[in-house]
Parts: C-alpha cells; sequence; structure tokens
C-alpha cells in the first residue's frame, strides 16, 4: 500500500512538472512572436534619404532671355475712306524716315469743293447780317424819334387838359389825343419790328457760326489728308500705292520707333518677388543685355522702366520692360536676347533639391522616422536646386527620395546623406 502511494505521488509530480515547463515554453513562445514581428515590419519599412536643412545667403539675380520691341509703334491708317493720289518719299519696307515726312496723300477735291461752298454760303449770311444790323440801327434810332415825339405830343395833351377854361376848344384837344394814339402805336410797330430783327439777327449768328464749325472741320479734313510721320523710324507691312482706294481703318503699314528700342522679357512669380526686393531697396535695376549673331555676340546695357500691371495668364507671368541705352549694331524689332539682371544684393533662404518638392507646393519634413508634409514658399528656381523661404525651417531634415505613395504622417526609414 505504501509502494503504491508513493508511486501515484510520484506519476502526479512528474505530471505537474511537465505541465509546468509546457506552460513556460508556450509563454516563451507567444512572448518572442511580437519582437520577430517588429523586426519584420522594420524591414518592410520604404527607405528615404534625408538631408539637413541649413539657412544660407543667396544673390538675387535674374536670368531670362526677352524680345526686342519699340517703345514706340504706330499702326498706319487713315480715318476715312479715299483713294491715293500720291506716296511720299522712300515710302518702302524697311526705310528709315524723319518724323514730319510725308507717308501718303489722299484725293482732296471734294473736300476742297465742299471748303468752297460753306464759304460762299457764309459770305452771303455775313451779307445778310450786315443788312440786318444796319435796320436794326435805323429802327433803332425811329424809336428814339417816336418817343421824343410821343413825349411832346403827351406833355401838350396834359397842359391843356388841366387849363379850367375854355381856351382850347374841343377839337384841338381831340386832334392831340388822335396824334398820342398814333405815335403809341408807331412805337409798339418799332418794338415789334426791333423784336423781329433781333431774333433774326439771332438766326443769322447760329447758322454762321455752325458754318464756321463745318469749315473748320473740312479745313482739318484737308490736312488730314496728308499723312504724316509722328516720329521718325522704320517702315514695316506697308500696303500702300498710288491709285489705291482704301477703307476707314485699313491697316497701311507699321511704323516703328527704332531710335529708342526696349528689351521685352517675362518673370515668374519667383522672379518677380526679387524684382520687389531689388525695388525695395533702391537699385537702378540694370539690365546685362546680350545678342548673339552667328558666332559672335554683342552687348549691352539696360535699365527696368517698367512692369506691367497685370500678370499674363499666356505666359504665366509678369512682362517686363527695359529701355536700352546703348543701342546694338543693326540688331532689328524681334530679336531675342539673353538678359541678366544682377545685383550685390542678398536673401536669406534654403536652397533644397527639386525632387524634394511636390506639386511645386510643399516639401516632406522627417520628424521621428514618419513624414509630415509642410507648405513652402519659393524665391527662385537655380540651375542646382530651389530656394526656398528659411520660416524657420532650418535644422529640420526632409525626404529627398521620392515614393510613389508618400503620404503625410507615413512611416519610413531614414538614411541621412
Amino acid at each position: 500500500m505504501g509502494c503504491g502511494m508513493k508511486s501515484i505521488f510520484k506519476n502526479v509530480i512528474i505530471s505537474l512538472l511537465i505541465n509546468i515547463v509546457a506552460i513556460i515554453v508556450y509563454y516563451l513562445f507567444i512572448s518572442s512572436r511580437p519582437i520577430a514581428t517588429a523586426k519584420q515590419e522594420s524591414a518592410s519599412l520604404p527607405v528615404v534619404n534625408i538631408l539637413k536643412l541649413s539657412s544660407v545667403n543667396h544673390l538675387l539675380n535674374i536670368k531670362t532671355y526677352g524680345e526686342i520691341v519699340s517703345e514706340r509703334i504706330l499702326n498706319i491708317k487713315y480715318r476715312d475712306s479715299g483713294k491715293i493720289i500720291k506716296m511720299g518719299k522712300n515710302i518702302n519696307n524697311g526705310e528709315y524716315i524723319e518724323k514730319g515726312d510725308l507717308i501718303f496723300k489722299i484725293d482732296s477735291f471734294y473736300i476742297e469743293n465742299e471748303i468752297k461752298e460753306k464759304l460762299a454760303s457764309r459770305e452771303i449770311l455775313l451779307l445778310k447780317l450786315k443788312n440786318v444790323n444796319s435796320q436794326i440801327d435805323t429802327t433803332g434810332l425811329k424809336k428814339k424819334e417816336i418817343i421824343i415825339q410821343r413825349d411832346i405830343i403827351k406833355n401838350q395833351l396834359n397842359r391843356r387838359t388841366s387849363v379850367k377854361s375854355k381856351v382850347f376848344s374841343d377839337n384841338s384837344l381831340d386832334e392831340l389825343r388822335l396824334s398820342l394814339s398814333l405815335k403809341e402805336q408807331s412805337l409798339i410797330d418799332n418794338i415789334e419790328l426791333l423784336n423781329t430783327l433781333n431774333i433774326e439777327l439771332e438766326t443769322l449768328n447760329f447758322e454762321i457760326e455752325r458754318l464756321q464749325i463745318l469749315i473748320d472741320k473740312l479745313n482739318k479734313d484737308l490736312v488730314e489728308t496728308r499723312v504724316f510721320a509722328p516720329f521718325s523710324g522704320h517702315l514695316s507691312n506697308l500696303n500702300l500705292e498710288v491709285g489705291k482706294e482704301i477703307s476707314k481703318n485699313d491697316n497701311l503699314g507699321i511704323l516703328s520707333d527704332t531710335d529708342n528700342l526696349e528689351v521685352k522679357f517675362f518673370v515668374g512669380g519667383s522672379d518677380y518677388f526679387k524684382l520687389t526686393q531689388f525695388r525695395d531697396n533702391g537699385l537702378k535695376e540694370i539690365v546685362d543685355i546680350k545678342w548673339m549673331i552667328g558666332n559672335k555676340f554683342y552687348e549691352t546695357k539696360g535699365r527696368v522702366s517698367r512692369i506691367d500691371g497685370l500678370v499674363n495668364k499666356e505666359i504665366a507671368g509678369i512682362n517686363v520692360y527695359a529701355k536700352i541705352e546703348k543701342s546694338l549694331p543693326l540688331i532689328p524689332l524681334g530679336a531675342f536676347v539673353e538678359i541678366n539682371l544682377n545685383s550685390d544684393l542678398t536673401s536669406k533662404g534654403i536652397k533644397i533639391p527639386i525632387s524634394s518638392i511636390f506639386d511645386n507646393k510643399y516639401i516632406y519634413l522627417v520628424r521621428n522616422n514618419r513624414l509630415i508634409q509642410h507648405k513652402i514658399s519659393i524665391i527662385s528656381e537655380e540651375h542646382d536646386g530651389v530656394l526656398i523661404e528659411d520660416n524657420n525651417l532650418s535644422g529640420n531634415y526632409i525626404a529627398t527620395t521620392r515614393l510613389s505613395n508618400m503620404q503625410d504622417n507615413m512611416q519610413v526609414k531614414t538614411i541621412t546623406k
């Protein structure tokens, strides 16, 4: 019995030990699984190169290309229809003409005849005006005489009617009364005539003034049948010849002021920022201009003279014009030139690889192995990268590797360049 109990007790102890060992092995196995998973996840994270950002001083220079244009361009037109009867001297494409030179003349026969007719009509009206003025003067004198005569008769009548006697007969008083009535009527008729003459005078003056306006306009039209160059320059795109019938506002050619040339170039948002920096610092915006013809370079300088007030949507920038201070030899309008706008002015910024910029507006900072999307402000694009505003970015790290599935808060494995 004793031996049997010992055997049972021994088996129980062995069984318990086996279970305890099994439990320990199980928990060791379970506890080891997360470590293995973490290692696997770490091994599967995308790898990105990172770069530490640092602020730099950057020269504000603009390099671009532009086109030679004229400060003044005239589209040659005529204000009305007509026939060209004369051409000026050397009116040909490419010719240089001086200010005041005749370009062409329009047939003025009908205008000249109309001026003669209007002048003749005005002379007739002036004669009528002279006659009416003479009548007004005569009628005015007559009015004064009638008033004097009326007043004399009125005084006589008043004296006689005031005398309380029969010295004066009734017949003599009646005669005076009749004379006074006739003078009053004569005065009324005289005043009406004067009113009529003054109305006629006013009408004549109005007609003469209207005719003079027409004559002045016709004389102006007559002068404008001769079209002169308002400034010196070169002719191009001419559509002129003697005998040609032209219509109102036909395009007859172009006169370009080639003595005062400009170079037109456009700047994008970042370069426009630089340009405003130039102006804010009082710089005179001197432009180096280089023109290449064949294998030879010609150089000159210009000065920024004006900037368009509106963004050109077609080129996504703003047109800038620089006046050329000394013209290049034989440079034609429309020539393509290289532009350099240089200064010693510097601006603080951070230069980053262009590959690290997404949608031209943001980058990915890297903190604690996670990507953080961050919006940026671009100052300029350089040949070796992009300059962005610091905005307290100095000291941070950015991802320079582009991944197809990059997104905010994405976990990555980093390699410092």
